[in-house]
């Protein structure tokens, strides 16, 4: 504040609000931003880490039953009842729904593997992405609240430095003027009492001696 220019503060509660709110942001923001990468983390490691382990051990799985299921559809087959062989029609059918297992497992590894490349370049871009906003909450809305609350702190200093002198002033200012007015009344014969003429106090009327 230079010369007798004062502080333009209209509401100072205004300000602390506004500080108020900016750490209630940047909290709950910093609560959010760490849910979110947690989040992320956990689902590529999903992809990258669970699910494969899972569908090798399920393709083993597998595979075994796929190898079961043929030994025992073509021992069935190689066998006769009364000179007549077997239809084996149990046996075909789990050696069938071994295959559409085995099938159904590495469409599963395909798909993982598909997916995990996916997500890990999502989780980048989403990290790049969040990566500035992160630095502001970090680096700039601490530095606004710090800010605000130097601007708290030296306004209210500067009020009470200030206020009593101010008032002090302007009670001194308005004594010198009531004083300098009621001196001027007393003074100045326009403001003084005007003096009545007796005699012509009732118009139209003459002294008689």
């Amino acid at each position: 504040m230079t010369g007798s220019q004062g502080a333009n503060v209209h509401s100072l509660d205004a300000l602390k609000d506004i500080r108020a709110a900016l750490i209630k942001f940047q909290e709950r923001a910093i609560t959010a931003m760490g849910e979110m990468r947690q989040r992320v983390d956990r689902t590529v490691d999903w992809l990258e880490l669970d699910r494969p382990n899972y569908w090798r051990d399920q393709e083993h799985r597998a595979y075994d039953q796929l190898a079961t299921a043929r030994v025992a559809y073509e021992t069935c087959r190689l066998q006769t009842v009364g000179g007549r062989r077997s239809d084996c029609i149990e046996e075909k059918k789990a050696f069938e729904r071994a295959k559409v297992r085995m099938e159904y497992v590495r469409n599963k590894q395909q798909a993982v593997r598909k997916w995990m490349v996916q997500a890990g370049r999502e989780a980048n871009e989403y990290r790049a992405r969040t990566s500035t906003f992160q630095r502001s909450l970090e680096n700039d809305v601490p530095m606004m609240i710090a800010q605000l609350g130097r601007m708290i702190e030296a306004i209210e200093s500067y009020s009470e430095t200030n206020t009593p002198n101010l008032v002090s002033a302007r009670v001194s200012s308005l004594s010198a003027s009531t004083a300098a007015v009621v001196g001027s009344t007393s003074t100045d014969p326009a403001m003084s009492e005007p003096v009545v003429n007796r005699a012509d106090e009732t118009p139209g009327t003459e002294s008689h001696e």
